[in-house]
Order: structure tokens, then C-alpha cells, then sequence
């Protein structure tokens, strides 16, 4: 019995250090969550050696009051000196789209711009992009897409879509920005033949950081500012992709009066400068509204 006992209690006290290890490492690994490069697997993809750059398309106006705390909340995740920060390895290949629209009133210059300018009056970008039982179906601003889906706004937000894998590549190689002049160059590569589809659509989108401008909600400075459409408009661009490299190529110029327009706003207190302009190209499924790539261009 003295002997049998001796044998048991070396095991009986390695199982209760493995015991009390595990737990230990357990509870590290949730606070670790914390820690977003740690936790976030970038290059997952089960079927495709090529993983998903993210776009979150924020929808707001600088007559919403809600809107600059929800703003504000998201572009911490991309300040490096923010305690919100989430890593370079995520910001990296995490683009953004802010597109001011009508939404509560009218009245934003940097909606009412593309309201003024647009050939079929109230069939503007928003309207198409957004209003109910066109593109999004949206019920009021502020609210967020990430790749095409409803999402809120949170550091996880960039996080499963990054780790999706895609049979696309794609890359503004090539894209130069000369003042208010931009040219750009889109290279799209396949791992599969998709040249049968009629699904997938090509988006490229003006963007501008650091607009300076305060309106009715006190928000004071804007960025990722929706410009306009370099390539087809408003109902993007249909894409042929095969097996090989399609290489398309765009010209498009800031427009001089931006934003003025005819509507009662203050656009002239609008100040922006075009060293700020950048390129967001996207590729989304028309049906499912999925965005399956994304490239920028600052």
C-alpha cells in the first residue's frame, strides 16, 4: 500500500500542475483578445492563397447628430495614437468610403454637390447606393457596410472579412495622382475562370481626407470624403475575368468648384486640399452585395 501510494503521488501532483496550467492559459488567452495582432489570422483562406482587403462604406451627413460619435469611434481604430488602435497589419488593407447624404435633412454641401450636378435630379448616388429597394436598404444614418454587409462599429468589425479567402487579386500599381488630376490603373488577376459570370462589377471611388468644414452637427473635420466615380458611375462596371490579367486604365479631375452648388448651404466654408485626394477600387457581387477585393490608392 506505502509503495503503490508512492508511485500514485507523483502523477496525482503532475496532473494538478497540468490542471492548473491549463486554466492559467485559458484565462491569458481571453484577456489576450485584446491585443489584436495577436488574435487576428490574416491569410486563412481555406481555398485561395489570396485573403480579402476590407472596405467599410460609412453612410452619415453633417446634419445627423448622431453621427460624429459613431465617426469619430471608427476612425480611432486607424489613429496610431489611439488607445482604439488595431494594428497596422489590419489598417494596412482596411480601406474606408464616408459618403454624406440627405439623411435627416438636406442641406450637407458634400451631398448637395452631387444632387446639383446629377442628370436625373433625386437619381444621385445616394439614392441608388441607398435608398430602400436599390443597392443598400437603409432606414437612417449613421450606419456602416463592411464588404458589402450591415455591420457595427467595433474593432472586430475588419476582422472576418480580412481572413476570408478570394480567387481575386488586385492592385493600383501604376495609379498617379498630380494634383486634381488622377489616372489610374487597375490590375485584376483570377485563380479561376469567372468569365461566365455576370455578377461581378468593378466601383472606383474619389475619395479626400482632412475637409475642413463645421456644420450643423459640430463635426469639424471630415475624412475618406465620397468625391464621385472615376470608372461606369453609379452602377459600377461589369467584368469579364478569366484565367488571365485584366489591366484597366482611367482618367478622372477633381472638380474645381467642388462642393458648390445651388442648394441654401454654406459649401464656400468648405476647405479641402487636393494633396489629400485618394483611389478606393472595389469589386462587388451585384446580387449578394458581397465586395470580394479592394485596392487604395493615397
Amino acid at each position: 500500500m506505502g509503495i503503490f501510494m508512492k508511485i500514485i503521488n507523483p502523477f496525482y501532483h503532475l496532473a494538478i500542475i497540468g490542471f492548473i496550467l491549463f486554466v492559467s492559459c485559458s484565462e491569458t488567452d481571453d484577456d489576450d483578445n485584446t491585443f489584436y495582432d495577436d488574435w487576428t489570422v490574416v491569410g486563412s483562406g481555406s481555398s485561395s492563397n489570396v485573403t480579402k482587403n476590407v472596405l467599410t462604406e460609412f453612410v452619415g451627413s453633417t446634419k445627423c447628430p448622431y453621427c460624429p460619435a459613431k465617426d469619430s469611434l471608427l476612425l480611432s481604430y486607424f489613429d496610431s495614437g489611439h488607445e482604439n488602435f488595431v494594428g497596422s497589419s489590419i489598417t494596412d488593407d482596411w480601406f474606408l468610403i464616408n459618403y454624406h447624404t440627405y439623411s435627416p435633412s438636406r442641406g450637407d454641401p458634400m451631398y448637395e454637390f452631387h444632387r446639383g450636378i446629377s442628370e436625373m435630379g433625386e437619381d444621385d448616388y445616394c439614392f441608388v447606393r441607398f435608398e430602400e429597394g436599390d443597392w443598400y436598404n437603409i432606414g437612417g444614418v449613421p450606419i456602416t457596410y463592411t464588404n458589402g454587409n450591415y455591420s457595427n462599429v467595433d474593432p472586430e468589425m475588419a476582422v472576418g472579412p480580412m481572413a476570408e479567402s478570394t480567387p481575386l487579386q488586385m492592385s493600383l500599381e501604376g495609379t498617379k495622382i498630380d494634383g486634381m488630376d488622377i489616372t489610374v490603373q487597375v490590375s485584376i488577376n483570377s485563380s479561376r475562370d469567372m468569365s461566365s459570370s455576370d455578377s461581378l462589377y468593378l466601383f472606383i471611388a474619389a475619395t479626400m481626407d482632412n475637409v475642413d468644414y463645421e456644420g450643423y452637427n459640430g463635426e469639424k473635420q471630415h475624412q475618406d470624403v465620397f468625391l464621385g466615380w472615376v470608372n461606369a458611375g453609379l452602377s459600377g462596371e461589369l467584368l469579364s475575368l478569366g484565367n488571365e490579367e485584366v489591366v484597366k486604365s482611367y482618367a478622372w479631375e477633381m472638380p474645381e468648384s467642388w462642393p458648390q452648388n445651388n442648394y441654401e448651404t454654406t459649401w464656400w466654408q468648405v476647405e479641402w486640399d487636393a494633396s489629400n485626394l485618394a483611389i478606393v477600387a472595389f469589386i462587388q457581387n451585384i446580387y449578394t452585395k458581397e465586395i470580394v477585393q479592394v485596392a487604395g490608392e493615397y
